[in-house]
């Protein structure tokens, strides 16, 4: 979907960070060399897909399809990689199921091995075993009083997360039990416990990681964005779905998401548009907030655009599909005379705009997303440079430049991203962001 050339341009590009990030000693230097980034959360946990050596291992993985003389040096490092990424949790035993820094994470990365590789099945056995174990006792919990957190619910730490993962896998060879649970988990949190009222993805203030933005936001927000918002569930239900489940209320949770985000919708002089947030007064009802979040995966319309083409798919919603073209194609519009000005990364940059650009390009045939796809290659292509320890930094307001080597946002990411437009490699590493 695009030209030889710049496909070319795209595959040397990202073989360069790959080869960079194949050297354990290269990323710990460098690494320790960099400020640190913002969005850590500390030290890099090697057994973190998002933010450490599994998501390293991953790429690696994927990279080591492509047709290039350094495959095979790829393979093994992604193997010595997945390796220490194991070995850490023996010192650090996984404590959360979270695709971020848990179990799901974890095993999202083994099975993309064990998939071509059977040595690699009973290690990968054995994690999901431990992820049961804890969506069992989290769940029996029960959610916190007053309302959720976004570590209950969404991509990155939640269920949606995790149940993404579990989809991926053979009915066979995993315990449908913690799928069950993960559904109905969150079709309790996308349903009203009685007739008028809001489901319950209501935020309270106390359970918000960062200051409020607006005296608005003091009695709760639902949050939009892909990342920590309703877009999640929705994106982890309609997987489900497409997966033939179906369990009580299942449908209902499905439909009222997609009714508040169509709602939520506003539009200026390019179509569609979403805020980041919907605050709730103090009576409870819902707030105007025309305040346009970001145009990237964790916030803005692209994640929620493909988490509704997601459920549109599953439910073979022919209106609700083009709504989600109509969004993404407006966004691509709206964005094009700010790219250069962009964060490269997965999370909220660049990777991940033209990641779900492509997904759009090649399932809906879209030629807008299609047209998109050089001038988002282009403008991320621009952000790299062989000069760089990584090959390309993460930015950050108001001017930083981190050497972050991770997938979600970092080097890895802004490589898979590359390889995906490019190469015919393996597409698992999306399920990760819940956007294929």
């Amino acid at each position: 979907m695009i030209s030889a050339s710049l496909a070319g341009q795209a595959r040397g590009t990202a073989a360069m960070i790959t080869s960079r990030l194949a050297d354990p000693a290269h990323i710990e230097a460098a690494v320790a060399a960099s400020i640190p980034d913002p969005n850590a959360l500390g030290p890099r946990p090697p057994s973190s897909l998002l933010a450490g050596d599994a998501g390293i291992a991953l790429l690696l993985r994927h990279a080591g399809d492509a047709p290039h003389e350094e495959a095979d040096r790829w393979r093994r490092a992604g193997h010595a990689a997945l390796l220490r990424a194991v070995r850490d949790t023996r010192d650090a035993p996984l404590t959360s199921a979270g695709i971020v820094t848990g179990s799901a994470g974890l095993a999202l990365a083994m099975a993309e091995f064990a998939a071509t590789d059977h040595r690699y099945r009973p290690g990968l056995d054995g994690v999901h075993i431990g992820l049961a174990d804890q969506t069992r006792r989290r769940l029996a919990d029960g959610r916190p009083a007053g309302g959720p957190r976004f570590e209950d619910y969404d991509v990155l730490g939640g269920a949606s997360g995790v149940l993404g993962h579990l989809l991926t896998q053979a009915p066979d060879r995993t315990d449908p039990a913690p799928v069950h649970a993960l559904i109905d988990d969150l079709v309790r949190f996308c349903t009203a416990e009685s007739e008028g009222h809001e489901p319950r993805w209501v935020v309270p203030l106390e359970h918000y990681p960062l200051p409020p933005r607006t005296t608005r936001e003091a009695h709760g927000f639902i949050n939009l964005g892909m990342a920590h918002g309703i877009p999640g569930p929705l994106a982890a239900l309609a997987l489900a779905w497409k997966s033939g489940y179906r369990r009580p209320r299942m449908g209902e949770a499905i439909a009222n998401t997609v009714a508040a985000l169509s709602a939520a919708a506003v539009r200026d002089e390019f179509g569609v548009i979403w805020p980041g947030e919907i605050p709730v007064g103090p009576d409870g009802r819902h707030t105007e907030d025309h305040h346009p979040a970001r145009s990237a995966w964790c916030y803005g319309v692209p994640g929620i655009a493909v988490a509704l083409l997601t459920a549109a798919d599953a439910l073979a919603d022919r209106r609700l599909r083009n709504f989600a073209i109509e969004a993404i194609e407006a966004d691509l519009r709206r964005v094009e005379a700010t790219l250069d000005r962009r964060s490269p990364s997965l999370c909220h940059g660049l990777a991940g705009l033209l990641s779900i650009a492509e997904v759009f390009a090649r399932t809906t045939g879209s030629a807008t997303a299609r047209a998109f796809l050089p001038v988002l290659t282009e403008h991320l292509l621009s952000h790299c440079s062989a000069d760089l320890p990584f090959g390309v930094q993460n930015r950050e307001p108001p001017d930083l430049k981190i050497d972050n080597p991770d997938f979600l946002c970092g080097a890895a990411g802004v490589a898979a991203a590359l390889w995906t437009v490019s190469t015919p490699v393996s597409r698992g590493w999306q399920r990760a962001l819940l956007i294929a």
